[in-house]
Formats: C-alpha cells, sequence, structure tokens
C-alpha cells in the first residue's frame, strides 16, 4: 500500500449550529428572587448553562470548560436552594451551577468503572442526590453538604440502563431498561438490592412497565402484569393508581413555562402561561450562541446540491458543492434524532431518519414547508414497522420502490428490510432475514434483477449480540423475499460495513470478522476490504484495514471521476487500485489529531471527495494524476 501526504484540505463551512436535551429550570436565585435556568447540549463545546432573563428575554450563557462533557443528559434542579445539577455524557462526569456564581463545576465522576451516560438524578428527602448510569446499570449517590459520593455498583448484571427516583417515605428504585424492563429497589444503609414487580421482555413487544412518582410523593409501578406500589424493598399491589407528580415547569408565582418551539428542535422561544386570570402568555426570545453541531451524514441530492443532517438534533442542509449558498433547512422528520440514509429517486430525496426508521420525503423544486400531511415538503410518511430503529442502509429504484434496512429498537434483536412504494404510498417489512442480524448495507445488481443486502450481527442499544455471525442475503425485489444466503466464503462474518456494486460481476464490501494475528494468537475484530466475484462466490481480493489506515467508516465508499472507488477511515482518505482490493492514501491525519479526524465520508462530485471532522464539512481535491 502505497502513501500520498500533500493534499490540502479545504474548509466549507459549519453548516448547523443547534442546541439539544435542553431542559428549563424553574426555581430561586441565593436572594429568593423567581429565576428561570435552562441546560443544553452542543456537540462542538461544552454544555451549556442558560440564566434566562424573566423580563424582557435574553439570556447569560455559561458553559462548561470541558469540551468533551457536551451533553446533559441528566439534569436535575433542588428546590432547596436552586442549585442546578447535571451529568454529561460520554464522559459521565457530574457538573453543577450555583446561580450567580458564573461558572460551572465538575464535581466527580458519577462512577468511573461504569458510568459514562447518567441517565436520571433524583432527590432524596436528605437532600442527596441519586444519579442512575450506562452502561453499567448503575446507582450512585452525591451528598451536597459534604461533597462526599457513595457508589452502590451494578442494580442489574445484564441490562445496562438505570433511571432512579426518590420516594417522601425514604424509599429509592430504579427501572431497569432495555432488554427486560423492571424495577430494582435499593436501600442505601445496607447496599441491599432486589428486583420488585414484574419483569417485561422487550423482544415480545407484548407488556410494558414504567416507575413514577405519584403526587403523594410515593413511588408506583405501572404495568401490563398489575401495578404496585414501591415501599422500601417491597412491591405492594395497589387498587387504583394517583396521578404523577406534576411536571417540574412551575415557577413560584405559579406560571408555567415551556419551549415554544421544541417541536422543531430550535429552543429560541420560551412560553411563560401566567395562572388562570393573570394575563396572557408572553414569549421570552433567547439569543444563546451555539458552536456547531455534528454532521452524522453527507449526500449528494437529486438537484446537484450536497444535503446532510446533522446528529442531536436532526436538521437537514445543504449547499452548493463549493460550499456557498449554505443553508440550514431545520426539521426533515419527526423522528428529530439524525438521518442516517439519504436516496435519490424521480427527482426527489428521500430521507430515513432515527428513532423509528422513519421516512420523510423532499422535493427540492418546492418550498420548503415540513410537515405529515399532503403537501408538506419535505413530508415525514411515516415508519414501516414498529421494530425498526437506526435506517443504517437505503436504496432507491429496485421494482419501483425506496428500500430501507434497520437496526432494530432499544432493546431488541433482529433488524428489518422494508420497502416504500411512492406510487400506493404502502410500505411492506422483513425481519430476521439472517436471525437476530440486522440490515446495514444494500447494492442493486440489475443484470441479476437482485439486491445484494449486507447484515450485522448488532442488535438494538442496550444488548449483546445473540448471534454468532452474520451473512449476505440475495433479495428479490419484485417477488419482495430472499433468494439465498451467502458469505463468498469470508469467515466468522461479525458485519458487513458497505457494499458497492462494481459491475454484475464484483462488488466491493467493506467487512467485520474474527481473525487472528498470528496462528497462536486468539480472535479479534478485524476490519477488511473485500472485491468478490460473484459468478465464482469467492473474494478475488482483500487488504486488512489497521495501523496507517485506521478503522473503516461505514457507508463511505463512493465512485470517482476516474472510475476507481474512494473510501474513508477515521484518519484517512483513500482510493482503491481499479480491478483490485489495494488501496492508496490521498490524505491521512495524526491518531492524536483529533480535530482532524474523519467522523463521516460523503460523495464525491466531479474530482472532489467530501468529508466532515465532526461539525465541519469538508473536501479534499482527487489529483488528476493519480
Amino acid at each position: 500500500m502505497s502513501t500520498r501526504w500533500s493534499l490540502a484540505v479545504r474548509e466549507l463551512g459549519i453548516p448547523v449550529r443547534a442546541v439539544f436535551a435542553c431542559i428549563l429550570h424553574p426555581g430561586k436565585d441565593a436572594q429568593g428572587r423567581p429565576s428561570l435556568l435552562a441546560s443544553m447540549g452542543q456537540m462542538a463545546g461544552g454544555l451549556l448553562v442558560l440564566d434566562i432573563n424573566l423580563e424582557k428575554g435574553g439570556c447569560v450563557q455559561y458553559e462548561c470548560a470541558d469540551r468533551k462533557a457536551f451533553e446533559p443528559v441528566a439534569s436535575y434542579r433542588s428546590a432547596r436552594d436552586g442549585v442546578l445539577y447535571m451529568g454529561a455524557c460520554y464522559t459521565g462526569t457530574f457538573h453543577r451551577y450555583v446561580p450567580g456564581s458564573n461558572t460551572i463545576e465538575d464535581i466527580g465522576h458519577v462512577d468511573p468503572e461504569l458510568a459514562t451516560f447518567p441517565c436520571r438524578i433524583d432527590e432524596a428527602p436528605d437532600g442527596s442526590l441519586f444519579v442512575g448510569a450506562y452502561p453499567g446499570c448503575c446507582l450512585s449517590r452525591y451528598e451536597p453538604a459534604t461533597g462526599q459520593w457513595t457508589r452502590y455498583g451494578r442494580m442489574d448484571e445484564t441490562d445496562m440502563y438505570f433511571y432512579p427516583l426518590c420516594s417522601a417515605d425514604g424509599t429509592v428504585a430504579g427501572l431497569v431498561k432495555m432488554c427486560k424492563p423492571h424495577v430494582v429497589a435499593l436501600d442505601p444503609k445496607t447496599r441491599t438490592h432486589r428486583t420488585v414487580g414484574p419483569v417485561i421482555e422487550t423482544q415480545e413487544r407484548s407488556g410494558s412497565i414504567d416507575l413514577y412518582k405519584g403526587k403523594d410523593g410515593l413511588l408506583y409501578i405501572r404495568s401490563s402484569e398489575g401495578d404496585f406500589r414501591v415501599q422500601g424493598l417491597e412491591a405492594v399491589k395497589v387498587a387504583a393508581l394517583p396521578e404523577p407528580m406534576p411536571p417540574r415547569n412551575t415557577m413560584s408565582d405559579g406560571a408555567t413555562v415551556e419551549f415554544a418551539d421544541r417541536s422543531t428542535s430550535d429552543f429560541r422561544k420560551v412560553r411563560l402561561t401566567p395562572p388562570k386570570g393573570k394575563g396572557p402568555p408572553r414569549i421570552l426570545s433567547l439569543d444563546w450562541q451555539g458552536a456547531g453541531t455534528d454532521i452524522f451524514l453527507i449526500h449528494h441530492g437529486p438537484d446537484g446540491r450536497l444535503y446532510g443532517s446533522s446528529i442531536l438534533p436532526e436538521r437537514l442542509f445543504s449547499c452548493r458543492p463549493d460550499g456557498s449558498d449554505m443553508i440550514d433547512h431545520g426539521q426533515c422528520s419527526v423522528s428529530s434524532g439524525e438521518a442516517y440514509s439519504m436516496a435519490n429517486l424521480d427527482g426527489k430525496l428521500y430521507i430515513a431518519s432515527y428513532p423509528g426508521a422513519r421516512l420523510s420525503v423532499y422535493d427540492p423544486k418546492e418550498p420548503y414547508k415540513f410537515g405529515t400531511d399532503p403537501g408538506s415538503n419535505p413530508r415525514d410518511v411515516g415508519a414501516a414497522d414498529p421494530v425498526a430503529c437506526r435506517p443504517r442502509a437505503m436504496l432507491a429504484g429496485p421494482a419501483g420502490k425506496v428500500w430501507i434496512g434497520a437496526v432494530p429498537d432499544y432493546g431488541m434483536w433482529g433488524g428489518t428490510l422494508s420497502a416504500y412504494d411512492p406510487q400506493t404510498g404502502t410500505f411492506t417489512s422483513h425481519r430476521h432475514l439472517v436471525k437476530n442480524c440486522s440490515v446495514v448495507a444494500l447494492a442493486w445488481l440489475p443484470k441479476r434483477e437482485r439486491i445484494l443486502v449486507g447484515t450485522t450481527v448488532e442488535a438494538g442499544t442496550g444488548t449483546q449480540p445473540r448471534a454468532d455471525k452474520c451473512a449476505f442475503v440475495w433479495w428479490d425485489p419484485r417477488r419482495d423475499q430472499a433468494d439465498g444466503i451467502e458469505t463468498f466464503g469470508i469467515h466468522d462474518l461479525r458485519g458487513i460495513m458497505d457494499i458497492v456494486r462494481v459491475d454484475d460481476r464484483y462488488v466491493y464490501a467493506v467487512v467485520e470478522r474474527l481473525a487472528a494475528e498470528s496462528p497462536s494468537s486468539a480472535l479479534v475484530p478485524t476490519a477488511e476490504l473485500v472485491l468478490i466475484d460473484l459468478d465464482e462466490r469467492r473474494v478475488s481480493d482483500r487488504s486488512r484495514f489497521g495501523g496507517e489506515f485506521g478503522w473503516p467508516l461505514e457507508v463511505a465508499l463512493r465512485k470517482g471521476p476516474d472510475g476507481a472507488w474512494y473510501g474513508a477511515t477515521k484518519i484517512s482518505v483513500y482510493r482503491i487500485t481499479p480491478g483490485t482490493a489495494q488501496r492508496t492514501i490521498l490524505w491521512r491525519c495524526g491518531m492524536e489529531e483529533h480535530d482532524q479526524h474523519v467522523s463521516v465520508g460523503g460523495p464525491v462530485i466531479g474530482r472532489t471527495y467530501y468529508f466532515a471532522s465532526a461539525h465541519r464539512l469538508r473536501a479534499i481535491e482527487i489529483p488528476e494524476d493519480i
């Protein structure tokens, strides 16, 4: 493999500057005056706290010094002293903002061994704070008066998420998610914990369970198997459930607050509604400044423009190929997470989004007006099934349909292959093409009239794989059914990250499999580029990723102007020598140059390869003498 280092990167701009995980926190400041804070996340900087002016609107903005602590996934404002507490992902750190202090403090790690994603914070009657976290399904206690942490460890040995609540009677319990949702109660003094109430199987989709705090301050389980009050380490069956505790959105004078633009993920307007008879609602405008939102997908649209999606929140953006006329169009899906895949068909752009694998249709020739009703543009036309969550692959055209491959919902196994018919507006969906595997790559072979489907052992978030191996699947789009399963002689396949058609005999695929570095070493995850001869059902050439190339990015292979294919890893952009699986590095950054890392591989337009580094849209020019 050869290396070419001299290519310059062109910066095209920051398409989206949005915020997410936004919560309003009414309370009082140190002087006892009404106070309204907001906690917000942003990808390109540390998490934010806004101190909102209740009279005029606007805000004073404070940013966490640790830029890696960018999302306050769990937040809680104490009614005792007005202090705002936040748990940040993916650092797993705990932060505090004291009104008037002008700073966000880092007050420790929720659990250094088990926590990267705090799930929920709640306050006990004695003022201590209980924090549950992922991936260790763990629970910790923080005492503000002393700054002391008590870490109770795992609340479940299999599941990964824990959402605690504290009762007025001193009971501490939490909801375990995602595979087998159930409630675990803890005795903080003895550290004893145990399951109370029913256990639900997410995979079966036949039951439900929730833990909530009632208006009486006690904890209750609402489930398909019955209703209970959690008391100490017991679940006591009850005939009727009380109303839940009102949401924490009421100011000290009785006025309620909410983001008036939450549905569009703008978070620029707060609606303040006085108590009945005390006047009309008021809108407070916020003037926060965002550093940038990470790009999740880049696509060459049907009108020649570059399109893309930001992640959390999902906002559709576009620009000309030279980066000019960059537009943040805003909401394009009910999902609001991020667009995982896009495709063009009949002059329209199809967008599949997380969560729920919902499909939207956008016509660039018409004015932009998002909605779900006929006439909206883009229009969210819904989801194919209740299982799909992350729509990793899309293919438009075969049988006149739009095909979507997806990973299943949280706590589930077995992803789906679905098809949308634009003529009828209907979906079909198929699950378990390979048992307990998900669909993540699609390629159309027109002369064979078949879709080559790539799968992975990966299941829904919060699970461990049940399948040992995955495979390729031949799919007949006209009959909408499988036509065979194939490995092409590739052993111990764990994932097929990308498939592209070279011609009707050859395809390239990026695969993950278990392989040994030497005959005596253990099997470890390995990524390879393979050139597959479909006629002979074998790999005709292969090359391993790693070392100076880095780990390959998903869905990053794109055809270039010279007939060669181009791709990207975390630290490089490469060219594949036609007829082989051998690669030449066109551009590379160092592993330690984090701000230069490639996060998303994009299309090739003319001689330009587009990619993203976090929130920045970038490009390199492919040399003519390559």
